[in-house]
């Protein structure tokens, strides 16, 4: 069974979620003894995986294409990593896996996000009409696929993100009395409540040093900004460029607090990643976050709680050691091994109909 994952260049880089589980998957089938065809890695030219608005068309459609006119796109079965790969199925001879990893229910914050995501759902109609096996990151992703697309549950599997053994704990990296944040500066991350609980944490005397960093980049970014201004607290805050894969694991035993304030998560790869650094995590109680992944997080109701929350956690070091040990546990179960497995089974699965 020969196997090609389309997805966009590994450039051993990955800046956001898509990017990490197209190396995830790539290592997680070696594991399980599955090498596969990586028809875009052979591109020229280089254009970065993402971040500019020609990546996705060449990476998804231009760049098949060519290969598919020279006869080059052969395989048994073709995985599409994200949705917008999957708009090249129509003209793929193979059984064909998609990968979907959530239903988007807040609207654009930009142009580029508009169109980002009108490319986006198309690959979404497309793969959702082709493909044979649909894998889901999350039973959250899944019950939201059943819901919006009416997809029946026997072509959906649920088959979770996987963390690196690189993300662990560094016990002489120094703990800087920051909580921290990585990801996506925009609406759906809703970093707004972040920079407000920390403001509310602020206008209390007597609670300890606390400085908040915020690792990424976003259309939010200005607003964050002139927010933390706002509030009084711009001298505690510090904006950063998204962290350089080789600095993350690092950055993350820096904090000695995680905070991912999001709304909406398909997976919600930075929880894990910060637990298994041994850092609490604090979500936002109500979000729309995969039971499986949020478990273990610290839920805070509204700013004021997260505020007290945060305190909580510095100064309470018997409750905080229970939430690291409770988090270590948790993120150890998102292994690269049952990714490759599992996977391959999906793949065995769709590769079995089509023979039969």
């Amino acid at each position: 069974m020969k196997v090609a994952v389309l997805c966009r260049r590994l450039d051993g880089k990955p800046s956001n979620g898509f990017e990490r589980y197209y190396h995830n998957i790539v290592e997680a089938l070696g594991l399980a003894g599955c090498e596969p065809y990586l028809p875009n890695q052979a591109g020229r030219p280089e254009i970065r995986p993402s971040g500019s608005l020609i990546s996705p068309p060449y990476y998804d459609i231009i760049l098949p294409a060519v290969l598919l006119m020279k006869g080059k796109m052969k395989a048994d079965v073709f995985h599409a990593l994200t949705d917008s790969q999957a708009i090249m199925f129509p003209w793929l001879r193979g059984r064909k896996v998609l990968t979907i990893h959530h239903v988007d229910k807040t609207p654009p914050d930009s142009v580029a996000e508009g169109i980002f995501r009108a490319f986006y759902n198309l690959g979404t109609r497309i793969g959702l009409r082709h493909a044979d096996q649909i894998i889901c990151i999350s039973s959250q992703t899944k019950a939201e696929v059943m819901e919006a697309y009416g997809v029946p549950e026997e072509r959906l599997t649920v088959v979770n993100q996987a963390l690196p053994s690189s993300f662990r704990l560094l016990p002489d990296v120094p703990k800087q009395a920051t909580v921290g944040y990585i990801g996506a500066l925009k609406k759906r991350k809703n970093v707004e409540l972040l920079v407000r609980a920390y403001g509310a944490y602020r206008s209390r005397g007597g609670r300890p040093p606390l400085r908040l960093a915020i690792y990424g980049e976003g259309s939010d970014q200005p607003e964050l900004e002139a927010l933390a201004r706002e509030l009084g607290v711009a001298d505690g805050v510090e904006f950063h460029p998204p962290v350089p894969q080789d600095l993350l694991v690092e950055t993350y035993n820096s904090f000695s607090l995680f905070v991912l304030p999001s709304l909406q998560e398909g997976f919600g790869m930075p929880i894990i990643e910060a637990q298994s650094c041994g850092v609490p995590v604090l979500t936002k109680e109500g979000a729309m976050i995969p039971e499986e992944v949020v478990k273990g997080t610290v839920r805070c109701a509204d700013e004021r709680d997260m505020a007290d929350q945060m305190e909580n956690l510095l100064r309470d070091d018997q409750w905080r050691q229970k939430v690291i040990k409770e988090g270590l546990e948790h993120a150890a179960a998102f292994s690269l091994r049952e990714l490759g497995a599992r996977t391959l089974a999906v793949y065995r699965k769709a590769y079995g109909e089509g023979r039969s």
